[in-house]
């Protein structure tokens, strides 16, 4: 007989989307006195001289007239391409962490949208004029398996609700996708105060994670909230 027969069988690897934990809270008061911890070059970074120009550019799109909706990680960005395309009476604002995603998308843009390689935590933190916002899309957010990335740079923690609430408008909206549903639970509890509102109407194009949930027949939790 050969040893392996004798072996037991290894054990399924657990399936982190169900062991998926949130990182321990911490107060807004905190937060606000330390800024955004594990932003994109510093919770500050656009107040250096070098990156005024790119604030400012930010500040004349958003600051112009009608409504302005904004897509947190675009990814590909063709989503957000088609959105603007779709409804030109609306400023669309992708925000988007990885350099080349930004660089391949803004050629594409109409003059209704504006990608910006910039940290939606900095920029609602401290840029985003209150109650600017009229929607705001947050689809597949990374959960950052590393538990350890996960504390420091996580997307959606009260912190960033409290400043989604100042920059949105009375009447706005954010509709938050995701398939790891114990981040749905997460964010389900931090939107609790919220008032649910109807979810945004489909798209015709759909985000790459979408497509590939579609393809693998994988659960998404989605919701659709009002500030309170």
């Amino acid at each position: 007989m050969h040893p392996d027969d004798t072996a037991p069988p290894l054990a399924a690897a657990p399936d982190r989307r169900k062991t998926w934990r949130a990182p321990a809270e911490t107060s807004d008061a905190a937060a606000a006195d330390t800024g955004v911890r594990g932003a994109l070059g510093g919770s500050r970074l656009f107040e250096q001289p070098a990156y005024r120009a790119e604030a400012e550019a930010f500040l004349h799109f958003v600051e112009a007239a009608g409504p302005v909706a904004v897509e947190i990680g675009f990814d590909h960005g063709m989503r957000l391409l088609e959105l603007a395309r779709t409804q030109p009476e609306v400023r669309w604002l992708g925000l988007e962490v990885r350099e080349a995603r930004v660089l391949a998308v803004a050629p594409h843009c109409p003059p209704n949208c504006h990608v910006w390689r910039a940290d939606a935590r900095t920029v609602f933190r401290v840029l985003m004029p209150p109650a600017r916002v009229s929607r705001v899309d947050v689809l597949f957010p990374t959960p950052w398996w590393d538990e350890g990335k996960r504390d420091k740079r996580l997307l959606l923690t009260p912190a960033f609700v409290a400043d989604l609430a100042r920059s949105l408008a009375p009447s706005g909206v954010v509709h938050v996708a995701t398939d790891v549903g114990p981040y749905f639970t997460h964010v389900e509890a931090l939107f609790a105060a919220w008032r649910a509102a109807p979810e945004p109407p489909p798209v015709g194009v759909l985000s790459r994670r979408e497509r590939v949930c579609r393809r693998d027949g994988l659960p998404v939790w989605r919701g659709t909230w009002s500030p309170p």
